[in-house]
């Protein structure tokens, strides 16, 4: 592999995951945080989800991509380890904490509504690894990456 391609193959799942984890946090921000349960500060909301939810999570299950899948799995394993570790990373454990402090702040209804809460986030963080697992260790994926300029 050369240096250009092994550079592509890291930066793909770091890009991905923050731009799948920014959308979904989008979706949840005017959901959770707009539709359903409007009261609260806009701006906080925002920042809570968008910015240090999606880039920062984002980044971390990217990073993390990186570290324990890229290189050493490919095709069906190293999606299903992609799903696996966005399901535990994002679903579980940003959820969780993401719960506590909303039971605090009452932003996205964690007290009223806890385990659809949670289980949102898990289904939501599966659909996200799974697209970015497909996208970075498939043959199919990597064409539609390459066509896309990615």
């Amino acid at each position: 592999m050369n240096a250009s391609s092994e550079r592509t193959a890291l930066l793909r799942p770091l890009k991905l995951a923050i731009l799948f984890s920014v959308l979904g946090e989008s979706i949840i921000f005017v959901v959770w945080g707009l539709v359903l349960y409007p009261g609260g500060s806009v701006l906080n909301k925002l920042l809570w989800t968008v910015l240090f939810c999606g880039l920062g999570m984002g980044s971390a299950v990217g990073a993390l991509i990186q570290l324990g899948i890229v290189g050493r799995l490919d095709g069906a394993a190293a999606v299903a380890a992609t799903t696996v570790l966005g399901v535990l990373v994002l679903g579980v454990g940003c959820n969780l904490l993401c719960l506590g402090l909303d039971q605090h702040f009452q932003f996205f209804g964690g007290l009223d509504n806890g385990p659809l809460f949670v289980w949102n986030g898990v289904v939501m963080s599966a659909v996200g690894g799974l697209a970015v697992g497909t996208l970075c260790f498939t043959r199919r994926g990597r064409r539609v990456l390459e066509r896309v300029g990615w």
